[in-house]
Parts: structure tokens; sequence; C-alpha cells
């Protein structure tokens, strides 16, 4: 089972249950659902928001089996693939130490 990582400054974990980070989920998924068009290797896959980046517009997503970076543009329209730019990551380890070398 993959662990579950702690994020910190500029990161805000998004996956408690209260009413700001529902509401910063529901947004965040929408936008992603908006940007992410046929042909974008995430298209059509299940995501789960967990974090987002208070100094960009990146956000952290579990996917099954494994992890995604996303910077997402907020035009509020189908983007053209490779846009979102993602990173995928096998393991919340690596994503882990990519976001801790980024800092």
């Amino acid at each position: 089972m993959d662990e579950q990582p702690t994020f910190t400054d500029p990161w805000w974990d998004l996956r408690r249950d209260d009413p700001a980070e529902r509401q910063q989920r529901q947004t965040l998924h929408a936008e992603l659902l908006i940007e992410v068009a046929p042909g974008h290797p995430l298209h059509g896959q299940p995501t789960r928001i967990v974090a987002r980046s208070e100094a960009s517009d990146d956000i952290l997503v579990q996917l099954p089996g494994r992890w995604a970076l996303i910077h997402l543009t907020w035009k509020g329209v189908p983007e053209t693939p490779p846009w979102p730019k993602t990173k995928f990551y096998d393991t919340i380890h690596n994503l882990v130490q990519d976001l801790h070398e980024a800092d």
C-alpha cells in the first residue's frame, strides 16, 4: 500500500473533509476536467486531488497505482496536449523527493 505524504509550505493538503478543502478539490477537479482533452494521458482517468501549490498553478493528484504533478493553465478551455503539463510518478517517494529538490 502506498504511504501517504505530508505536504508542507507552499503545498496545501486537500485530503481533509472540511468545507474549505472540499471546495478547493471541487474547483480544481472541474478545471482539470475542462483542460484535459482527448489525447492527453489523463483523459478519462480517475483522479483524486490531494494537494495544491500556493506558489504556482500546480496540483498533485493520485491515480490508480501512481501519482501526477499537473500544471493547470486556468484558461477554462480544453488544452492541446501535452497541456496541462503533467509529470507522472510511480511512487509517492519519488514525487516528494522531486518536490523537495524544487524548493
